[in-house]
């Protein structure tokens, strides 16, 4: 017998009022979400600065030590147009929840569609850059009590953190002559790129905004 109760509708979700809770929770998620790509453009710049490591011979520091400096200011120079990118988009979305805001005191309804999480904050790309480096706090602990084991996957993961250390060269019985532990320093790079270009980002389309420039179409695709 066919049942003909008809089946109720699942309530959309209302994205544009979240609860504290709920908010805290999607900004994490849309900020662990935005690190993606930037930490991808880092992990291919260290497997191409592992590759040249290895072809450079041990005689030419000076070489090894430019060429891994080039390799960690491209990743650098991805991570900050990525988050250029990010501080537009956020940007634009800011501006649409001023629109909501208007309309819900006014009364009248804009849709829940609206996500708060994505609107622009200037704290929000230096979280980002938090997240991208994450991945070397974890490997610099590791490092740290577990060198022989953990210092291969550091040098793959997040070869732009560690691979700077050992220039400082190794000790006669293995390991570093500093403690991996330092490498956590180069955290501030992405935080301070990721965080800097954010707000440029922002700012310029606050200027475009402001001055009737349309943002190129590239731009609003990221």
């Amino acid at each position: 017998m066919l049942n003909e109760t008809p089946k109720k509708q699942k309530k959309p979700e209302d994205y544009s009022n979240p609860t504290k809770w709920k908010l805290f929770w999607r900004i994490q998620k849309e900020c662990w979400r935005r690190m993606v790509t930037p930490y991808l453009m880092y992990l291919f710049m260290s497997l191409l600065l592992l590759s040249l490591q290895a072809i450079v011979s041990d005689e030419n520091t000076i070489i090894e030590i430019v060429l891994g400096i080039l390799c960690i200011l491209g990743g650098a120079f991805f991570n900050g147009h990525l988050c250029y990118s990010y501080g537009i988009l956020h940007y634009d979305a800011y501006l649409t929840g001023l629109i909501h805001k208007r309309n819900a005191r006014l009364g009248i309804a804009s849709g829940g569609d609206h996500h708060v999480e994505r609107e622009y904050r200037w704290w929000k790309g230096f979280l980002i850059g938090l997240c991208i480096g994450m991945p070397v706090v974890v490997f610099a602990v590791l490092a740290h009590f577990f060198y022989g084991a953990a210092s291969l996957f550091f040098a793959m993961f997040a070869g732009w953190a560690i691979i700077p250390i050992t220039w400082f060269g190794l000790k006669e019985g293995g390991g570093l002559n500093v403690d991996p532990l330092w490498s956590m320093l180069f955290v501030l790079l992405p935080v301070v790129v990721s965080g800097v270009f954010y707000i440029v980002g922002a700012m310029v389309e606050k200027y475009r905004k402001e001055n009737g420039i349309e943002t190129p179409s590239r731009e609003k695709k990221r």
